[in-house]
């Protein structure tokens, strides 16, 4: 208290403290990393690896199933989760709190190593990152395309030689991948008839191969005392060194690998393709460094492609496809735009109440001096500015305010007793000082503990709160040091004199209405109890619980051809093509982005600015949908400007319903699956039953052909499991072993296939043979038969344990649909080691829903420890707690009346209204307090604390509102992970404030009469 008196008696030094946060504040902005997501020390890392064109069942065998055997060798490993899906390998490694993660990193990278070649040939190299929740995923942080007119590999080579090598000397940039284009490689192409003429076998040429180029050291040898390592060294530079190598040697004549085969340099084929308004392109990759500055690296990458675009070839042009910058650019800029729109409310709220303008300015003023010692507490706690700390930011404006309100509303009402204005501004800040530092407790207490909660929810929540913790704890320090030295500043107020007599008709009209509601206590109770019954009705009734998937996207138009499987490259493009002649011929489309692999092609078109808000996107959609409904054989998706549309199958747009089942036999869940499928087909309203569902929607179900090799047929021929899948190899376009041979002084891949293995059939691979190590030719049908069957479109395992999904639609009331899932997961018999259980895609799992009912329940318990430490009672704490659930009532109904669902941001908009909503109760409570220690008997205080109390309590909430609108009416989508946070604070604060000025004081009465009786109760005892 001594403090708030010098800082009205010393402005001088509150004018220095006010510059510190000045300049402390905006240096720490230019210091802070501006990042899209935030960098939460989370310990879990990703392991990625793409071998494309492999089916689940292979990537699970022999991608995932080795590097998950790697990686359980590493220690403080807590959970271990794999998906192989279509050409992908994910697994995702969850590590014991307070793991050291560079350490954890480097370790697995080693394990990994040790495997790496032990990886199918065309596997891609296992991609260590951090892991970043689906919410946050976004683009790379930065690509761009290299077009022009020239070839694949003339751009592949200029983006390696030329492009890469300058990006990566670019400070904050650590890796540059160049994706297109074909690699080098050497193929050596067996020509069977020769081959079984010399009585020559593949085996012989690998290993003349494996001979030719090798280089290795061999020992040291010492001239002197001069140490000299020891080289073997046969280096291949021409093509004619390879056909030349002698296979075999019969009398005088030499068998040379030209007799047998032809050798050609070449280059591989295409794994996808990339175009650029209809032109050949290569994706450049760029990854920045960890807690680098976005903004500032990026604009380093613009500038130094500025200079290389004068230093290329003539027709090569560099188009920029992702910008991790430009989402936080857009971001900062909506955060001002907010900011304003907030700040101007907040000042039109202020000065409807006040009806000054010089008051309003001094509470505003709060907002820049708490903000800028923020993001000074962001500096020296090392968090960043990201999507979540600056929504966290934007949310806190209004609550800034509302503790400079009540010191400024309580200084006036000292004011108006006649004493001067700076005596009225130490006392006026004095007596409301610990119901300010209460509430703002209240609030702070309601977070701490998400500073406990593990997993992903950690990420989502942790840099949110923290920020508007430390927002509230940057406005408690201004209100008490700043805002009573600006009030004192001003001789005096006469508009605030002006208004005390427009406020006297409002404030006697409240004062009978609580005295009707209190003699009618009752009643009140009774209404309040109903109208909370009728909201908990309409939520579990009418409020969708859980995110609703949709697709709808106003600034770029989309198309998604999705190909049956083992569909060809070449198939797939003249596909996408069809659709990318239509978006050429459209004068009015701007960058058409085209990426085309064997299974699916996606189109992109992005629009001028000038040209999204007419008519023309609509209309080329149209086109493009015309297109659409004449393809068969293939799924197509357009989506972007309105409904989207799809014409084929085997996506999973329509599964709203979703059992997982868990264990550890493979075959035993495809049983429990189909058990499931063949039950759900018996009631009407279920439709589109999948039991190979994935999470995916881009994922469809499809078949893959099996080769069963009979083993006692190998043996009668003497042939060996190897030795049948190498020759079977030769056959067929990829091998899963690889192959390479030094050539000019670098590792080249090399292929040894039979003649014609590009165009090679399963007809003619059933027919073709085999020479047996006795001489024999065995055709491969005679050893193997073919089969078809359906496949998973991913294989999911968690900790070793596999998981499978079965989807359906239901068709009718949400409830039913819910009551429908519940009996068909309690009906089903499994045996031990398996379960079932309801799919959480979309909102919490189990585990999560408990961390968030732990949070509500602690967060509940220590506002209660903060005001019974405040009115050193109990019975008050209970009063004021009961302000929660009535604050629920507004939830409830926004959320109906906002047909929106009840996402995750809703449960935290929750928890911080328990923090919230009880700051009114605690400055009501507590003045009701103040006057009956007074002397008031306990109607009159009742009254007289209720009506000194409205105007506060009012100011602060539709301030707290104002600076949460532009989170509801500034939103381009409803599905922006703030909208549901700020529609609940929003709903419980207006319900709350109700309740607080209506059934609160009522209850008081009720408490305090109840607390009367049974003290004399006790007394006559």
């Amino acid at each position: 208290m001594n403090l708030i008196r010098l800082s009205v008696k010393k402005p001088v030094a509150v004018a220095m403290f006010s510059l510190i946060i000045l300049l402390t504040g905006l240096f720490s902005m230019l210091k802070l990393p501006l990042e899209l997501t935030p960098d939460v020390d989370f310990p879990r890392l990703s392991i990625t690896t793409y071998w494309p064109d492999s089916s689940p069942e292979m990537i699970e065998a022999f991608v995932t199933s080795p590097l998950e055997g790697a990686i359980n060798t590493v220690s403080h490993i807590h959970k271990i989760k794999s998906t192989s899906e279509q050409g992908q390998s994910l697994i995702e490694v969850e590590f014991v709190r307070g793991t050291d993660m560079n350490f954890a990193a480097m370790n697995l990278n080693e394990k990994i190593s040790l495997v790496r070649e032990d990886l199918p040939y065309g596997a891609y190299e296992p991609q260590i990152s951090k892991y970043v929740p689906k919410a946050f995923q976004t683009n790379r942080f930065f690509s761009l395309r290299l077009t022009g007119n020239y070839s694949l590999q003339e751009l592949r080579r200029i983006g390696l030689e030329r492009i890469s090598p300058a990006l990566m000397g670019i400070e904050g940039v650590t890796h540059v991948d160049v994706i297109g284009g074909q690699d080098r490689v050497i193929e050596v192409i067996a020509d069977q008839k020769a081959i079984k003429l010399y009585n020559i076998t593949l085996e012989q040429i690998r290993s003349k191969l494996l001979q030719m180029g090798y280089r290795q050291s061999v020992g040291v040898i010492y001239k002197g005392s001069t140490r000299i390592d020891l080289m073997v060294d046969t280096p291949i530079d021409r093509i004619s060194q390879i056909e030349d190598a002698v296979l075999l040697k019969r009398g005088a004549a030499l068998i040379r690998i030209r007799d047998v085969a032809l050798v050609r340099d070449t280059y591989g084929r295409p794994r996808n393709i990339s175009r650029i308004n209809g032109f050949p392109a290569i994706v450049v990759n760029v990854e920045r460094e960890a807690g680098s500055n976005i903004v500032e690296v990026i604009n380093r990458i613009e500038q130094k492609l500025k200079d290389l675009e004068k230093k290329l070839p003539q027709g090569l042009t560099m188009i920029v496809d992702n910008d991790q910058s430009l989402p936080i650019r857009n971001n900062l800029r909506s955060l001002g735009e907010r900011a304003l729109f907030s700040i101007f409310v907040i000042f039109i709220v202020l000065y409807i109440f006040i009806r000054s303008f010089k008051v309003p300015l001094i509470i505003i003023s709060t907002i820049f001096f708490s903000t800028l010692l923020t993001i000074t507490l962001f500096f020296i706690f090392h968090i960043s500015l990201n999507l979540l700390t600056l929504a966290g930011l934007a949310l806190g404006f209004g609550m800034l305010v509302d503790n400079a309100i009540v010191v400024v509303e309580n200084v006036f009402r000292h004011q108006r007793l006649g004493q001067n204005i700076r005596e009225a501004s130490a006392r006026g800040t004095e007596e409301v000082m610990m119901p300010i530092i209460a509430s703002t407790l209240t609030t702070v207490a309601a977070f701490i503990p998400f500073l406990y909660l593990t997993g992903e929810l950690r990420i989502y929540y942790l840099p949110f709160t923290m920020a508007v913790g430390f927002s509230l704890l940057s406005s408690l320090a201004v209100a008490f040091l700043v805002t009573p030295s600006l009030i004192a500043r001003f001789p005096t107020f006469p508009e605030m004199q002006d208004k005390e007599h427009h406020d006297k008709t409002f404030l006697s009209m409240y004062q009978q209405f609580l005295s009707v509601i209190i003699r009618h206590r009752i009643i009140t109770l009774t209404a309040a109890a109903v109208l909370l019954a009728s909201g908990i009705y309409v939520f579990d009734k009418y409020v969708i619980k859980g995110k609703i998937f949709e697709w709808r996207n106003q600034s770029t138009l989309s198309v998604y051809v999705s190909m049956p499987k083992g569909a060809q490259l070449k198939r797939a493009d003249t596909l996408i093509k069809v659709f990318e002649d239509v978006a050429l011929k459209a004068p009015y489309a701007g960058k058409i982005s085209t990426t085309v692999s064997p299974e699916y092609a996606y189109m992109r078109i992005t629009f001028p600015k000038s040209v999204r808000n007419s008519t023309y996107p609509y209309l080329l959609k149209e086109q493009l949908i015309s297109k659409a409904s004449l393809v068969a054989g293939a799924g197509v998706s357009i989506s972007g400007f309105g409904e989207g549309y799809y014409n084929g199958s085997g996506m999973s747009y329509s599964s709203n319903y979703r059992i997982k089942i868990l264990g550890y036999n493979y075959n035993k869940l495809d049983m429990i699956a189909k058990d499931i499928g063949s039950r759900l087909k018996h009631y009407v309203r279920v439709k589109n039953i999948n039991t190979n569902l994935s999470r995916e929607y881009y994922l469809g179900s499809g078949t893959e052909m099996i080769l069963k090799v009979k083993r006692e047929r190998l043996d009668r021929f003497n042939i060996t499991m190897d030795f049948f899948l190498y020759h079977l190899q030769a056959y067929l376009r990829e091998s899963l072993a690889w192959q390479r041979i030094r050539f000019n002084g670098t590792e080249v891949d090399y292929l040894l296939k039979f003649e014609g293995f590009n165009s090679f059939s399963i007809r003619e691979l059933m027919k073709s043979t085999i020479t047996s190590p006795k001489g024999e030719q065995v055709r491969i049908n005679q050893v193997a038969e073919l089969e078809n069957r359906k496949i998973m479109p991913e294989i999911v395992r968690e900790n070793q344990q596999y998981m499978r999904l079965v989807g359906f639609e239901y068709r009718g009331p949400y409830k039913m649909g819910d009551k429908l899932l519940e009996t068909i997961i309690k009906t089903t018999q499994v045996p031990p080691g398996f379960k079932l259980e309801r799919d959480s895609y979309w909102f919490f799992t189990k585990e999560e829903q408990k961390q968030i009912s732990l949070v509500l329940i602690v967060s509940l318990f220590l506002v209660f420890l903060v005001t019974a430490g405040l009115f050193e009672s109990i019975l008050h704490p209970f009063l004021i707690l009961l302000t929660v659930p009535l604050s629920l009532v507004g939830v409830f109904f926004i959320f109906y009346l906002a047909n929106s669902p009840f996402d995750r941001s809703a449960y935290i908009g929750v928890v911080l209204l328990g923090g919230i909503v009880v700051n009114d109760s605690i400055l009501l409570v507590d003045h009701i307090n103040f006057l009956r220690r007074r002397g008031e008997n306990l109607f009159n205080a009742v009254i007289l604390g209720a009506r000194d109390r409205v105007r506060p309590i009012l100011m602060t909430t539709f301030t707290t509102i104002g600076g949460l609108l532009p989170l509801v009416f500034m939103v381009k989508d409803k599905s922006d992970i703030w909208y549901s946070l700020a529609l609940a604070t929003i709903g419980g604060l207006l319900s709350s404030t109700l309740m607080v000025l209506t059934v609160i004081p009522a209850l008081y009465v009720i408490f305090e009469r109840v607390k009367l009786r049974y003290r004399k109760f006790l007394n006559s005892i």
